[in-house]
């Protein structure tokens, strides 16, 4: 840890661990009743120091290791009832011989979850599966939100109203005499008062001015009405100071139950605890990150939140993640580092030290009204939005419903099944939609080689040649991860059709992952095709080392020709082009040179103008390699290629790398632009191989101009016509690759 930067900000982290560790007093006692409460009344303090222990351990082990600067770890909603509904059937059917080791026993047992939790956070982070995490489909964590909000609120019902037994929400409506009407405004009043804070009060916390006019208006009330008007406070609370002693003595007791009945329960939930826990974490991270402008580090924080869990399972049995809204709380009083989250934990030790008995006097219906208002925060917006959508427009209706079923589907679940059902069953439908995104076609689009040329200008009977025979030639652009079902459609569209195609390329520039599935499909498309006497060419792969290396490592190398791999698609649509014309004009008999009489700018001049003309003109050649153009020249030649390729170049800024613009081959000609309007070249030429070409000069065309008029219009024309047909063309390929 970074001593200098972590004493940085001491006063602004002092301010806003303390505005934190207010916010977080008054729920962790609540999410430690929520969890704990089943045990019975009497249980209720300890229930709520077991809450103050989580936030204390969990918020300083998380902080001293956490990838995130701000974030303030503390218990969760969704963590707690996912750990409730663990602890409530035990309460309910555990036998044992007396409420003492009942009680140490189903709190061991709860800490086996929460250490189970931790540990998969800490492997979570070592795996480097932070990012994977984030992948959860959104509707999947709307789903389970709303399913705690409800939960929460619903649970909150009987201490809300007073009522000394559990009752739900029927029983209420049924039967309202067991409603104490005094109890039931107190929290009401709660509830009130912190909406209205958070809109308009932003200095003081809302939970804690909710706490203090809900806490006051009891005992106003408890003064003028009696004590039996009333429902009950949190009971005799007094501070002990954590001993890790929990596991131990679970261990001494396990041999009273069937742990091995047990045990599937206890991975269940851990591994719901670490994945909601990380999931939560993480959404927090990115939240902080917004505000403050900083980039955490995602598997740093699942190590950090994982350490604090496996501390949180020795001191406190109640889990904890990063909480969003403490983090706006510290950054908003001022806290920029992590040292304000060290500040936090210790500032709620302080104050649960010198405060006990007063906290033990806070009612549990104000402790509800937080707690309902914590809940009523938990519905997602997003849910609300999808309703409105689904109901105002038509366009995307059967995307917004099947993103609201699978919401709905989730929430249900939440509510009506069991919480540890919904996560698994949500963790089914991310997985079945994660399949179902991997196996949806990668292609991005597909052409063929009539439709889309190379940046290579060729002749006229060139182009025509590849405008009937590159149909042989199709291109695939691939984009997104190329997983195991990706990669089997791709192979089959492939192999389909390669039944018509000589010549396939497989654009990789925008894939950006690549499994061991994916790489063996990769290298059996290649073998196929080998085999039946095609091409495959894989282009951008080099782009991206771990790509390749990755596909080095799996033996796919072997597989693939090492001439089947270019820099870029144009290079492999070059090289196909090539080939087709190569073996075209074998078949043809036509050798490879062009003469200056069979070029396309000189096809309707007569002999004798084209005499006229080579009188006019300097033959040239050039070795591969050599610059024939540099940027900024003055010179306004015209050439004409007849032999060899050459290549025009521009210079990339703050590198020493040359990007290609286009490439000309015998038979056309290059250097117009500065021949017509006399500006400086704005690229370099480059020989790519040996080339012949033959130069017009302006003093000699001016000199042909004087002698000839006509063959000098008719050579301007020709120019102008080739500029033309080459600026159709490259127009009627951006259509078809935009239409694409």
């Amino acid at each position: 840890m970074n001593k200098v930067k972590l004493l940085s900000n001491i006063r602004g982290d002092l301010s806003g661990a303390i505005s934190a560790a207010i916010i977080s007093i008054p729920l962790s006692i609540g999410y430690g009743i929520i969890v704990y409460g089943p045990l019975g009344v009497e249980f209720l303090p300890f229930a709520a120091l077991l809450g103050i222990y989580a936030c204390l351990f969990g918020g300083i082990f998380a902080s001293l290791i956490g990838g995130t600067e701000i974030q303030i770890t503390a218990p969760k909603a969704p963590l707690s009832l996912i750990l409730a509904a663990f602890v409530a059937p035990l309460a309910l059917n555990l036998q044992m011989p007396d409420v003492a080791s009942k009680h140490i026993l189903i709190i061991g047992l709860a800490s086996l979850c929460v250490l189970t939790g931790g540990i998969i956070q800490f492997f979570f982070g070592t795996l480097r599966l932070g990012n994977l995490i984030k992948y959860v489909p959104y509707p999947v964590v709307s789903g389970f939100m709303n399913g705690i909000a409800f939960i929460l609120i619903y649970e909150q019902i009987t201490p809300l109203i007073g009522a000394s037994t559990h009752v739900s929400l029927l029983e209420v409506l049924y039967n309202p005499t067991v409603v104490q009407p005094f109890t039931f405004f107190v929290g009401l009043t709660t509830i009130i008062v912190i909406f209205f804070s958070r809109r308009f009060i932003k200095v003081v916390p809302a939970s804690l001015i909710g706490l203090v006019i809900g806490t006051a208006m009891f005992y106003a009330f408890k003064i003028i009405g009696g004590v039996s008007a009333l429902g009950p406070v949190i009971g005799n609370f007094y501070f002990q100071w954590p001993k890790p002693d929990i596991l131990p003595k679970t261990f001494r007791l396990l041999e009273n139950i069937d742990i091995v009945n047990l045990f599937p329960r206890i991975l269940i939930t851990g591994f719901v605890l670490g994945s909601i826990g990380s999931l939560e974490s993480l959404l927090s991270s990115v939240a902080a990150d917004n505000i403050a402008g900083t980039r955490h580090k995602s598997n740093r924080e699942l190590i950090g939140q994982g350490f604090g869990n496996v501390m949180n399972s020795l001191f406190s049995a109640l889990p904890s993640a990063g909480s969003e809204l403490h983090n706006i709380a510290n950054y908003r009083a001022g806290g920029r580092t992590r040292l304000s989250s060290l500040i936090c934990g210790l500032s709620i030790l302080l104050i649960v030290m010198t405060l006990g008995s007063v906290i033990g006097k806070i009612p549990l219906a104000v402790i509800a009204g937080i707690i309902i208002s914590v809940g009523f925060g938990l519905f997602d917006k997003w849910t609300i939005d999808l309703f409105r959508n689904l109901l105002q427009t038509r366009e995307q209706q059967k995307r917004i419903f099947a993103n609201l079923a699978v919401t709905v589907a989730v929430a249900v679940i939440t509510v009506c099944v069991n919480l540890i059902v919904a996560v698994l069953i949500g963790i089914a439908i991310a997985s079945g939609l994660f399949v179902a995104r991997m196996g949806r076609s990668i292609i991005k689009r597909k052409y063929f080689g009539n439709q889309i040329h190379s940046k290579k200008i060729r002749t006229i009977n060139n182009s025509t040649l590849l405008q009937e025979r590159g149909k042989g030639i199709i291109v695939y652009e691939l984009r997104g991860p190329l997983f195991f079902g990706s990669a089997d459609n791709l192979a089959r569209e492939i192999e389909s059709a390669m039944n018509q195609c000589t010549y396939c390329i497989v654009d990789m520039k925008r894939v950006n992952e690549i499994d061991s599935t994916g790489a063996k499909i990769l290298g059996q498309i290649s073998k196929k095709v080998n085999e039946s006497g095609k091409y495959l060419l894989i282009s951008h792969l080099m782009d991206d080392p771990s790509l390749s290396d990755f596909l080095k490592a799996m033996g796919v190398y072997e597989i693939l020709d090492e001439n089947c791999f270019f820099p870029d698609t144009d290079a492999a649509l070059e090289w196909a082009e090539d080939n087709v014309l190569t073996q075209s004009i074998e078949l043809a008999g036509i050798s490879g040179g062009v003469q200056l009489e069979q070029m396309d700018i000189l096809k309707d001049f007569s002999q004798e103008e084209i005499h006229a003309l080579k009188q006019k003109l300097t033959r040239k050649t050039f070795k591969k390699g050599e610059i024939i153009l540099k940027e900024g020249d003055t010179d306004r030649n015209l050439f004409f290629l007849t032999r060899g390729s050459v290549s025009v170049r521009i210079h990339l800024p703050e590198s020493d790398r040359y990007k290609r613009l286009i490439t000309y081959s015998p038979g056309v000609m290059f250097g117009e632009m500065a021949f017509l309007d006399g500006s400086p070249r704005s690229a370099d030429v480059w020989s790519d191989e040996d080339s012949e070409t033959y130069l017009l000069s302006p003093d000699d065309y001016n000199v042909l101009k004087d002698e000839t008029s006509e063959i000098a219009v008719k050579l301007i024309r020709n120019i102008a016509l080739e500029i033309s047909n080459r600026l159709r063309i490259r127009t009627n390929e951006v259509r078809i690759l935009e239409e694409g």
